[in-house]
């Protein structure tokens, strides 16, 4: 049997439920997920293998019309390079989505590469009025599509079936992985993230958005993981609404993060967590460059 393998983008607005998508697709929690907008900062790279395959899905920050902000900005540049030397691309929208302006550059940008394009309209649990083959019409035909699939992130619905059709497309190669990979970030990315879902679970508005999060030192021992991670905030005013009254949020952002890496990693974890100021690092290119967001200078 020969063996099949290549990479997928996952590509969309934010919220239409991309991370879910992904996690869904691979049978565990790999990329965060948040009712909030733009919570996937990077390309998280997840894989799943098969006997006869190995498919690498990119989890892309969700495209928008790029505004002055460099954090911004720098989300939307990650976004379109998911679809540089990739096999298939999922263009995803949700079972609320019309076709705007946006979408309609979106379609003229998918459309350049000339690979294969899955129209993926996600969320069909939510879809109580069963409007989705609607929704997805407009698309169909500004798209033209290689396949259409209605799938639940949430409850698996269709996912099995996107699968199998994915794997298909994939062209015959070999792994670019071993078998028991399941991602290719580094660890220090995996514990920084982990930290961040808490920062987006447990505070409101814009903060989570003026929080970065670095792992500063990472050690691995046959006793496990020591991680030392800062959270670095904006303004003043931000560090004491992270920490909380009596510092009490971030012992909880902690605690949450320490078991949820326990479960994810297998092994025990000794986290760390300090939250610092820099301020207006969102702002400053060179900042967000030592912060692991390699914006441009534009």
């Amino acid at each position: 049997m020969s063996m099949k393998s290549g990479f997928v983008s996952i590509f969309g607005k934010p919220s239409v439920g991309k991370s879910s998508l992904m996690n869904a697709i691979l049978g565990t929690r790999l990329s965060i997920v948040s009712p909030k907008q733009q919570t996937t900062w990077y390309n998280i790279l997840g894989v799943l293998n098969r006997k006869d395959a190995q498919v690498c899905f990119v989890d892309t920050p969700g495209y928008h019309k790029v505004s002055k902000s460099k954090l911004n900005k720098y989300l939307v540049e990650t976004a379109l390079q998911s679809l540089e030397d990739i096999e298939l691309i999922y263009f995803v929208i949700d079972q609320s989505a019309y076709l705007d302006a946006e979408y309609e550059e979106m379609i003229t940008i998918v459309t350049k590469p000339g690979k294969p394009i899955f129209l993926v309209v996600n969320k069909l649990d939510l879809d109580t009025a069963k409007r989705h083959d609607l929704v997805a019409a407009p698309f169909v035909e500004k798209l033209h599509p290689t396949a259409v699939f209605h799938v639940s992130a949430a409850t698996g619905a269709g996912i099995p079936q996107l699968v199998k059709a994915t794997i298909e497309t994939m062209p015959a190669g070999e792994p670019y992985f071993d078998e028991k990979t399941l991602t290719s970030h580094p660890i220090e990315l995996i514990v920084a993230d982990t930290v961040r879902e808490q920062l987006f679970s447990r505070l409101q508005d814009e903060l989570p958005y003026s929080a970065a999060v670095v792992t500063d030192d990472i050690t691995e021992s046959p006793k496990g993981i020591r991680a030392m991670v800062s959270i670095y905030v904006a303004k003043d005013s931000q560090k004491g609404m992270i920490i909380g009254k009596g510092g009490e949020l971030i012992a909880t952002i902690k605690d949450v993060a320490r078991k949820n890496l326990v479960r994810f990693l297998g092994e025990r974890v000794e986290l760390d967590v300090r939250v610092k100021v820099e301020k207006n690092w969102n702002r400053k290119p060179l900042t967000m460059k030592r912060f692991g967001l390699s914006v441009s200078k534009k």
